[in-house]
C-alpha cells in the first residue's frame, strides 16, 4: 500500500453565501494519478485553490506527508513540493521562455543579490524541456509559441521544477484542464512525460474529457454541486457512469443531436462566399459557400492556419487579398465593425483573454457587441434596464449558473463563461457565427447545452463556421468538413447525418494533405 501524500478532509468553502465546496475530501497516495470530475461549478476549481494555497477554506484540514498544514498562498505550496498548472495560462509573453520556466525563483540564479546568472538559467530551463521531449528555443520570447506550446511550457514547468530544481522528492502537481488547449502532437507529449514521471510523481487530474481521466489515472472523484459524490477504481469505471454521476443522468444517445441535421443541396443559394481569402503568413487563396443554417466544419494539424483563418473572417485580423459576401451585399473585405452590423459573431478560443473582459459584470459582457446599436437609446444613453432584461433572459435561457446579471465574469465557472460569450451574439441577429473551439474547457453536460444550442441558431437558418481541434466534435456537428493544411483547403469531405466520415478518415486526409503540401 503507498503512503497518502495529500490527505484533505471535509473542505468547505462559500462565496457571497454560496456554498462552492462543502465538507469535501479527498487523499492522493504516493505516486499515484487521481482524477477529478464533475460539471462546471461543481467546485473542482475551487478545489485546487485551496490545495495550492490560491483559497482559504472556512472549514476542514489539510495534510502533506502526514503533517497538518495551514497554507497561505500558493508560494508556501510550492515549497511544500505542491504545484500547478492552472486552467488559464499563466506566462508572461515579453519574458523568454527561460524566464516563464524559472519565475519566481530568480533568486536562485542570482549573485551578489542582483547579478542574474542567465547562462545557468537558460542551460537549467534547457535540461528541463530535453528531460520533456520538448524542441524549443528557451531564448525566444514567450508570445512567439502557439498556444498549444505555451501550454505544454505550463505542464513541463510544473511537473519538472519542483522534482528537478527544487530537489523535492515527492512532489505534487495539480493538473487543471491540462490538456484542453494542446494540439494532438503536444498532447503525445504530454501524456508521455506524466508516464516517464509516474511513481516519482503524484498528480491530481481534472478534465472534462472522460476517455483521458480513465485512460491516465487510478482512480476517480466525482463532485456535483459542491459535494463529493462517489470514488471510483478507473478500471472499474466508464464514461456513461460518470456522466451520470455528473450530470444526474445518462449522455443522450445522439450526443450531437444529428438527428436534427439539415440538407443542403449544393444547388441552393449560398448565404455566405469567401473567394481567394489570404493574409500572407498563415492562410492562402481560402475559397468556400456556405449556405443558410449550415455547419461547415474547418479542422487541420498545428499551424494549418485554421484559428488565422477564423480572425481573418471575423475582421479581427482583416485578411490582405480575398473577399467576403453575405447575401446579396457587395463583396467587401472582412472589418469587424461593419460585419457585426451585418449580424456576423465570432466565439474566440481563449475565452478570458480573448473572449471577455472577466472583471466585468455578465451584464457588461453580454452587451459588449451591441453598444453601438442595441444598448443606446436614440439621444445616446446607456439603457441599462434593458441590457439587464436581456442578461437576466440569457440567464434563463442558457441555464448560466449566475446569482444574477451583476455577478462578475471571473467568479463564474468557465462553462458558464462560454454560455455569456455565446450569448452576446444570440442576442443579435445572426447570418453568420464564427466558432473556435466553442466547448474548449467544458464538461459533458455543458457540452451537450450548447451542441443544442448551435442546433438551434442552424435550424433557424444561421450560417456556421465551426473550427475545432476536436474530432468527434468536429465531425458530430458539420454538414460538411474542410481540411487545412499549410494555410490552403486540401480538401472537402461529406459529413451527412446518416453517413458520417469516421476519425480515422480525418486524420488520414489532414496527414495526407499535410505531406503532400510539405512536399510541394
Amino acid at each position: 500500500m503507498s503512503s497518502i501524500l495529500l490527505s484533505a478532509e471535509g473542505l468547505t468553502k462559500s462565496y457571497s453565501g454560496t456554498p462552492v465546496l462543502n465538507a469535501v475530501s479527498l487523499a492522493v497516495p504516493e505516486g499515484h494519478v487521481v482524477g477529478i470530475v464533475g460539471e462546471n461549478g461543481a467546485g473542482k476549481s475551487t478545489l485546487l485553490n485551496i490545495l495550492s494555497g490560491i483559497v482559504k477554506p472556512e472549514a476542514g484540514r489539510l495534510e502533506v506527508n502526514g503533517l497538518e498544514v495551514q497554507l497561505d498562498g500558493y508560494g508556501q505550496a510550492m515549497r511544500l513540493g505542491i504545484s500547478r498548472v492552472f486552467q488559464e495560462q499563466a506566462l508572461i509573453g515579453n519574458l523568454p521562455v527561460y524566464e516563464n520556466i524559472l519565475l519566481s525563483l530568480e533568486g536562485r540564479y542570482a549573485s551578489l543579490g542582483q547579478i542574474m546568472r542567465r547562462r545557468e538559467m537558460i542551460a537549467v530551463a534547457r535540461a528541463l524541456l530535453e528531460e520533456a521531449g520538448l524542441a524549443l528555443d528557451v531564448t525566444q520570447a514567450t508570445r512567439r509559441l502557439s498556444f498549444s506550446r505555451r501550454q505544454l511550457l505550463e505542464i513541463v514547468r510544473a511537473c519538472l521544477v519542483p522534482l528537478r530544481v527544487l530537489g523535492i522528492e515527492r512532489p505534487l502537481v495539480l493538473l487543471d484542464e491540462p490538456t484542453a488547449s494542446l494540439e494532438k502532437s503536444d498532447e503525445a507529449v504530454f501524456f508521455e512525460l506524466i508516464a516517464q514521471l509516474r511513481g516519482q510523481v503524484s498528480f491530481v487530474f481534472v478534465s472534462h474529457r472522460l476517455s483521458e481521466v480513465l485512460s491516465l489515472c487510478d482512480s476517480i472523484v466525482v463532485l456535483k454541486d459542491g459535494q463529493r459524490v462517489e470514488e471510483l477504481q478507473s478500471a472499474k469505471a466508464s464514461e456513461e457512469r460518470l456522466h451520470a454521476l455528473m450530470v444526474g443522468r445518462e449522455r443522450i444517445a445522439d450526443y450531437y443531436h444529428e438527428g436534427r441535421q439539415g440538407h443542403f443541396p449544393r444547388e441552393a443559394r449560398p448565404e455566405v462566399q469567401v473567394e481567394g481569402l489570404g493574409d500572407e503568413r498563415h492562410y492562402h487563396d481560402v475559397s468556400f459557400d456556405l449556405r443558410a443554417g449550415e455547419i461547415l466544419g474547418i479542422g487541420g494539424l498545428v499551424a494549418s492556419g485554421t484559428a488565422e483563418l477564423g480572425r481573418g473572417l471575423a475582421g479581427i485580423l482583416p485578411p490582405t487579398r480575398g473577399s467576403l459576401r453575405l447575401g446579396d451585399s457587395a463583396p467587401q473585405t472582412p472589418k469587424i465593425g461593419c460585419l457585426i452590423r451585418q449580424g456576423v459573431g465570432y466565439v474566440p478560443a481563449e475565452r478570458l483573454a480573448a473572449g471577455m473582459i472577466p472583471a466585468f459584470p455578465l451584464s457588461w459582457n453580454l452587451s459588449l457587441a451591441g453598444g453601438q446599436d442595441q444598448f443606446v437609446g436614440p439621444l445616446g444613453f446607456w439603457r441599462r434596464g434593458l441590457e439587464a432584461a436581456v442578461a437576466t433572459d440569457y440567464i434563463r435561457r442558457l441555464r448560466i449558473r449566475a446569482r444574477g446579471a451583476d455577478q462578475r465574469c471571473d467568479t463564474l465557472s468557465g462553462g458558464n463563461q462560454q454560455k455569456v460569450v455565446l450569448a452576446r451574439w444570440l442576442c443579435r441577429s445572426l447570418t453568420l457565427l464564427i466558432l473556435d473551439n466553442p466547448t474548449r474547457g467544458v464538461d459533458a453536460g455543458a457540452k451537450e447545452e450548447i451542441y443544442d444550442f448551435i442546433r438551434g441558431l442552424s435550424e433557424a437558418g444561421v450560417a456556421i463556421l465551426l473550427i475545432t481541434d476536436d474530432l468527434p466534435e468536429l465531425i458530430g456537428l458539420s454538414d460538411r468538413i474542410a481540411i487545412m493544411a499549410h494555410g490552403r483547403v486540401t480538401a472537402e469531405i461529406a459529413a451527412p447525418a446518416e453517413a458520417k466520415p469516421s476519425e480515422q478518415a480525418i486524420v488520414a486526409a489532414m496527414l495526407s494533405d499535410a505531406q503532400d503540401q510539405a512536399a510541394a
